[in-house]
């Protein structure tokens, strides 16, 4: 299959999942996050830079020591894949619960990462149900 044709099926694939994806580069803290990563926080595309500070300045406090201590312990080889679930704050105000998800795609020869690409799935419509169940 040509490489144009496979990029454009996994475009098509990932816009029609409903998920946002990012990219990034893991050396100089740019982040590619696609259309769909901001609006499902609410956010238009010129609302959010291409920084990792967007990512991490939106998490909950009371899961940003743990969303963390998930990537450091991905990136130090104890996990097959950075995993997950945690709050990001919306342009409202509120939040929303996300599945993130990512991997590291490319590294240095001595292992350090230099690119880690990943997706953001809103769970918060099972989070509810999940809590709704337990009350």
């Amino acid at each position: 299959m040509r490489h144009d044709v496979c990029d454009e099926m996994w475009f098509y694939a990932i816009e029609g999942s409903d998920v946002g994806v990012w990219d990034w580069n893991a050396v100089t803290g740019e982040v590619y996050f696609s259309p769909r990563w901001k609006s499902m926080l609410g956010y238009d595309e010129a609302d959010i830079a291409s920084h990792v500070d967007e990512w991490s300045s939106r998490i909950h406090p009371d899961d940003k020591e743990m969303v963390q201590l998930q990537l450091e312990r991905y990136i130090a080889g104890e996990a097959d894949q950075y995993r997950s679930e945690h709050r990001l704050r919306c342009k409202d105000g509120g939040w929303k619960w996300i599945l993130d998800r990512g991997k590291i795609v490319s590294r240095t020869e001595g292992g350090t990462p230099l690119r880690i690409v990943g997706t953001h799935t809103d769970i918060s419509s099972l989070r509810d149900a999940e809590q709704a169940r337990y009350q």
